[in-house]
């Protein structure tokens, strides 16, 4: 038997030649080993750990089958799962290659035949999609969807696709897909291994005490197959070698955490350094000559020959976390996106029934039916005049016919109501302009070794949020600024790099969260990233003794604290500081009056950044007015897979076959039962329900705060494996083993609530389920079923913000600017008051400006016919378009379009043309264009924005005539217009 460091596996597999089957004691080892051989292992890596569904079993079983007959090196990474589960030996397989013809008749007939689903556009497993030449498959063998385009017959190209965003992410020559779920699965992992492997060299198995006692728990969970299980793991036993994984002693690696040991402990012997913080330890360990250091993020260290290997895990006491480089972009998806039957605002006619498009004379109208049989029928240039009617759930909007005056003049009186509010709306963002505080430095050469020691890819929205926060801090103007970040988003690391920021300028910080266990958590995460660096860091809750908060408060007052975190404590009279600079409030929506009014008092002049996932209607209000700013971080984190929402009913069975699943696959459950008085009770329950080497622990906010995190140090940890608890976890545990959520009550929960619960699960890379416990005795009144509805419908990530606008509708939105504003809310809806309100800011502070409302008017317009996209599809193609600003936008929207769809036919070429036209028309302050005959066009101009010195010099050089005062005459291709209008010097 050998004994090998836990952290030095992958290179001690990686050396190997040949096939190699390595049976690993659990899924987190498989996943650690993972990640480090695929930066160090040139061929086929193949993990079969957990079985999440059938999809998944089908996955792993094809891929096995192919390394197996074609490669001749390889590393299979299995867990006794895997050895357990039967397997197929043949599937049915698609072959593409570029170049070979193709009978989109023939391979539809195949798909059906395999079960296949046609959608129009694929986002699952065994779903195809036949758009015009393109086909779409997302058979069982690959992660991603597979795109093939035709030309003609002709395979023309093979792409893989993000289902996420619908994009081509990777071309191939050739592909072979598996498209079928053969129901002869007569096979164990064994035989196949025997019947197609010729290149068999290794295989090991690790601590083979652990699978002892893990196997014992598969037969307490099925004695039928008991004799099966043991027959397969004797034949592990006895044809793998058997390998030990042993780790530093926590006691002995502790030391390390001074860095002052590692310098001397380099002096006897050579220590290498494996960290994403390179830059920062360089600096530390300058000049010792014995140390190395590479940035790489390994997962643990271990002792190589004569070298020690030390990771973050023994320096920093964090476990490292790795993710796969993906090239997700941010899918369109929009609360307001208008469906056929909507209710929709037009500006100047009022709420009416959105019916569709109709396509008119080549040109696309969305078609909308008001009172009686009067129907209005709005080009797609003109969608910025139309908004997606939100008020209140439930209630009718007025209609009014077309040719009378009656949203007219209920609009004018409103106006003049509308005008007032905006002028107090005004007063409250000049008093805010005003109020002038500390202009923090530019970024630090520590600040950049800070955020290079964060240990995932910032997404774009991420970096976006940072940059708009340090340019807010950096300005002499008070910050007041709001993340919006779904769960998990990324959210906490905007905050940390704001408070470093502050830091290094040697000011102080307030962190406040709503409970002691998000300050706990925080007070833990920001220990971490800033243990290399000389700050302080205190934690100020209940859970500290009357002796040592006095102690903190003291710090606080000297400045011998640099970060403090803490609960409502820290809104006490007593705290003082000594120069605090930012105050970072988490879920602000968690606050009562009185601390909201403390808060007010205490951000005068000091920098505010508030951190939600779903921001209260009052917040959301006076962001998108401008009153406070906001950064919306929408991009999912790379990996990340949506949460699967599930209703089951509260029967026994439905309740143990979720717990069961999650366990099953090495994970752990949340469970969310909010009544602290029959808690007991309900883990006794649980505890009668399911089999008896399941532990069970419950939390919930009337224990002490010590009692409460211990128990979620023993969850932390995998040592309990049901967590019950009230939705006091709601806000701030993280933790990526826990991927099940079972949510009961949900009448007593909001919707926002809700959805902050559900995003405990889902962090890491596997797929998540958040169960809605449906009271099968209950009646549920109108505002539960529509919340239920809601969470039903939340399909793939993000929506927090929107969630926000969806609980707002189901509530109402009367209430939220005030009594004054409920009959303009009432008759606007919800978007078209924010933009009317919005525009009557501006005009006030004279800041209104045309919003680019250009009539474009050529013989060919160009439109996007229903045969190359879809009714729902080419609607959010066209409110996409007409939101774009620059050319390059217009260009990579055209280049996506084709991509997705195919080739464009000319009518979209023709669109995407005068799109960009149309920018172009804009930036330089043109009007209009009309195109009396080919080459030859009328435009008129708006006086205040063109150049009139240019507009002159064309007309006296004969590029154009002077038509009228404000229009000219162009006799040319229109293109050449603005090369010509640019070209002259002024």
């Amino acid at each position: 038997m050998d004994d090998i460091y836990r952290g030095s596996l992958p290179f001690f597999l990686s050396e190997k030649k040949g096939g190699i089957i390595f049976l690993a004691s659990s899924n987190k080892n498989i996943e650690d080993y993972y990640y480090t051989l695929k930066d160090i292992y040139n061929y086929p890596i193949l993990t079969i750990d957990d079985f999440y569904d059938d999809f998944d079993i089908y996955n792993k079983n094809y891929n096995l089958l192919e390394i197996l007959k074609n490669e001749k090196n390889y590393i299979i990474l299995i867990s006794l799962q895997g050895i357990l589960g039967e397997y197929t030996d043949r599937g049915e397989a698609l072959s593409f290659s570029c170049g070979d013809t193709l009978s989109l008749k023939d391979i539809e007939s195949k798909l059906i035949e395999s079960g296949y689903t046609k959608n129009y556009i694929i986002e699952n497993k065994m779903e195809y999609s036949i758009r015009g030449d393109i086909l779409d498959i997302y058979p069982l063998n690959m992660e991603n969807p597979i795109r093939i385009e035709l030309f003609g017959d002709e395979i023309d190209r093979i792409t893989e696709f993000d289902s996420y965003t619908q994009r081509s992410i990777g071309e191939k020559d050739k592909i072979l897909l598996y498209i079928n779920k053969n129901k002869n699965k007569n096979f164990s992992f064994f035989q196949l291994v025997d019947k197609f492997s010729t290149t068999f060299n290794f295989r090991f198995i690790e601590n083979t005490e652990i699978l002892k006692y893990k196997l014992e728990e598969y037969i307490l969970k099925d004695r039928d197959k008991e004799e099966k299980y043991r027959e397969l793991f004797n034949i592990a036993l006895e044809e793998f070698k058997p390998i030990e994984t042993k780790r530093f002693d926590f006691d002995k690696i502790k030391k390390y955490e001074d860095l002052e040991v590692i310098k001397k402990e380099s002096k006897k012997q050579k220590i290498l350094i494996l960290s994403e913080e390179k830059k920062r330890y360089d600096e530390i360990f300058q000049g010792c000559k014995n140390i190395e250091i590479e940035k790489y993020p390994h997962y643990e260290g271990f002792k190589y020959n004569d070298i020690l290997v030390l990771t973050d895990r023994e320096i920093k006491g964090i476990k490292v976390k790795k993710e796969t480089a993906n090239k997700r972009g941010v899918r369109y998806s929009d609360i307001n996106q208008i469906r056929v039957n909507d209710y929709i605002i037009h500006e100047t006619f009022g709420v009416g029934i959105y019916l569709g498009i109709e396509t008119i004379d080549g040109k696309d109208y969305l078609k909308i039916q008001y009172a009686g049989e009067d129907k209005l029928y709005v080009p797609t240039e003109n969608l910025n005049r139309i908004e997606k009617y939100i008020y209140d759930m439930g209630n009718t909007p007025e209609i009014y016919n077309l040719g009378r005056r009656g949203f007219k003049r209920k609009r004018e009186k409103l106006e003049e109501e509308m005008k007032k509010f905006a002028e107090e709306l005004i007063k409250i963002q000049a008093r805010r302009q005003g109020n002038y505080g500390y202009a923090f430095s530019k970024d630090t050469v520590w600040q950049e070794e800070f955020e290079e020691g964060f240990p995932y890819t910032e997404t774009k929205d991420q970096l976006e949020a940072i940059k708009m926060v340090k340019e807010d801090m950096e300005s002499p103007r008070v910050m007041d600024r709001i993340i919006c970040g779904d769960v998990g988003y990324g959210k906490t690391e905007v905050a940390m790099r704001a408070t470093f920021k502050a830091v290094a300028d040697d000011k102080q910080v307030l962190i406040l969260t709503p409970t002691t266990v998000l300050a706990d958590q925080h007070y833990e995460r920001f220990k971490e990233r800033f243990q290399n660096y000389p700050i302080n860091i205190a934690l100020l809750s209940r859970i500290k003794t009357p002796k040592e908060q006095e102690e903190i408060l003291k710090k606080i007052y000297t400045g011998g604290v640099d970060i403090v975190i803490g609960t409502h404590r820290l809104l006490s009279d007593d705290v003082k500081f000594n120069d605090l600079g930012l105050v970072i409030v988490d879920e602000e929506q968690k606050f009562g009056v009185k601390a909201k009014e403390k808060l007010k008092t205490m951000k005068e002049n000091v920098d505010l950044l508030t951190l939600t996932a779903t921001p209260i209607p009052r917040t959301l209000n006076l962001a998108l007015l401008g009153i406070r700013d906001i950064s919306i971080i929408k991009t999912p984190p790379t990996n990340r897979l949506p949460i699967e929402n599930i209703i089951i009913d509260s029967d026994d069975k439905s309740i143990k076959e979720a717990i069961m699943k999650e366990i099953g696959r090495e994970g752990q459950v949340f469970y969310i039962y909010n009544s602290v008085y029959s808690m007991e009770y309900k883990e006794k329950k649980l505890k009668e329900l399911l089999p008896p080497y399941i532990k069970i622990k419950y939390i919930h906010g009337r224990m002490s705060p010590q009692s409460i995190k211990e128990v979620l140090h023993e969850f932390e940890n995998g040592d309990v494996n049901v967590l019950l608890t009230t939705t006091i976890v709601e806000n701030g545990i993280d933790i990526e083993n826990a991927n099940t959520i079972i949510i009961e009550g949900i009448e007593k929960l909001g919707l926002s609530q809700i959805y902050q619960l559900r995003g405990r699960v889902g962090r890491g890379k596997r797929k998540a389920y958040c169960y809605i416990v449906n009271d099968i005795d209950r009646k549920y009144n109108k505002k539960t079923k529509l919340r239920k509805e809601s969470i039903e419908n939340l399909k793939g990530l993000g929506g927090g913000f929107n969630l926000s606008l969806e609980d707002m509708n189901i509530r109402g939105a009367g209430e939220i600017l005030g009594e004054k504003q409920h009959g303009a809310l009432e008759t606007f809806g919800y978007n078209l008051y924010l933009k009317l309100l919005q525009e009557e800011m501006e005009r006030q502070r004279g800041e209104y400006k045309d919003k680019g409302d250009i009539t474009i008017d050529f013989l060919e317009n160009g439109y996007i016919p229903a045969t190359y996209i879809e009714e729902f599809e080419k609607i959010n193609i066209y409110k996409r378009a007409m939101d774009l600003k620059t050319v390059p936008e217009i260009e990579e929207l055209f280049r996506e379009i084709e991509d997705r769809f195919g080739k464009a036919p000319k009518e979209v070429a023709t669109l995407f043309e005068n799109l960009k036209i149309k920018i172009k028309a804009f930036d330089i302050g043109i009007k209009s264009i009309s195109e009396i005959e080919k080459n030859k066009y009328t435009m008129t101009f708006t006086p205040e924005r063109v150049d009139f010195d240019r507009i002159l010099t064309m007309i006296t050089t004969g590029k154009c005539k002077l038509k009228t005062k404000n229009s000219i005459l162009y006799e040319k291709n229109i293109d050449e217009f603005f090369n010509e209008y640019q070209e002259i010097e002024v």
